[in-house]
């Protein structure tokens, strides 16, 4: 067996809080709230490294021709790629102050929640939820930005895709119960937010003043991408709430797509 040092025993030391949720649902503003509080690491970009870690964990499971005879059996795989991944978020912690809370954020992270549960059974998750119809329109003024045509097509595909989140993120809410926070981005302009943050947990006091400082992130707004807009890095209270531009046709495939999940979500948000 292949035999590498085993940080575990850091998790005794701090709380891992990870931050996701739908693709333009808030994600970012959620994240960096989080990150405001005293006892939390300062805001970091998206961890998509541990993601992309994790989905090649669930690549090498699948992978029993090689894998199995490699590390000895299949649990041999699980144990020694699992403590991987758990190594590296130790070491992120370590490399960030050790906080007593340490909260990561990657959207992508929906795609395989049931395998980050698997790996990290003791984390707790905040998942943003969003309106569909400004879901889907904010998603399409990304495309817009990035030179493509937005068709009816790619309306579909991105409800879809929507859809499917809110059904993992209501399944992981049903299962975890208290280890799951579901986030509503309205909660951002009611003033909500930070009750239910600090109830979900005691330490995410977050301070709408320090949010985006950061000794690892200097200018959030320097490497400006199609997913960013004029909210990125600004405070809070300086922000509006944007209307959907959608048209009708659009407007009809999300209500048939998308909303029937969200009117679900919400029953237990």
């Amino acid at each position: 067996m292949i035999i590498s040092q085993d940080t575990s025993h850091f998790f005794k030391e701090y709380d891992l809080v990870f931050v996701t949720g739908h693709p333009r649902s808030g994600t970012t503003v959620t994240h960096a709230l989080v990150c405001s509080a005293e006892q939390i690491n300062d805001y970091v970009p998206e961890t998509s490294f541990l993601t992309g870690l994790v989905k090649n964990f669930v690549a090498g499971f699948n992978n029993d021709a090689h894998n199995v005879e490699f590390f000895g059996s299949k649990q041999g795989f699980v144990d020694y790629a699992g403590k991987q991944i758990r190594n590296f978020v130790n070491d992120a912690w370590v490399a960030f102050g050790a906080p007593k809370v340490l909260a990561f954020k990657d959207p992508l992270m929906m795609e395989c929640l049931d395998v980050f549960r698997m790996i990290f059974p003791f984390a707790r998750f905040i998942i943003s939820v969003r309106d569909p119809f400004e879901t889907v329109s904010s998603y399409c003024a990304v495309k817009r930005r990035q030179g493509i045509e937005v068709t009816a097509d790619i309306v579909k595909l991105l409800a879809r895709n929507v859809a499917i989140d809110y059904a993992r993120a209501a399944q992981i809410k049903v299962n975890l119960r208290g280890q799951v926070l579901l986030l509503h981005y309205d909660n951002f302009f009611d003033g909500s937010y930070a009750e239910k943050l600090s109830t979900f947990h005691p330490l995410i006091v977050s301070r709408p003043e320090k949010v985006w400082d950061s000794k690892f992130v200097q200018d959030t707004q320097k490497n400006k991408t199609a997913w960013m807009t004029d909210k990125y890095g600004k405070k809070i209270d300086e922000v509006k709430k944007s209307s959907p531009v959608l048209d009708d046709e659009q407007r009809g495939i999300i209500e048939t797509v998308a909303v029937p999940d969200y009117k679900r979500i919400m029953e237990i948000i």
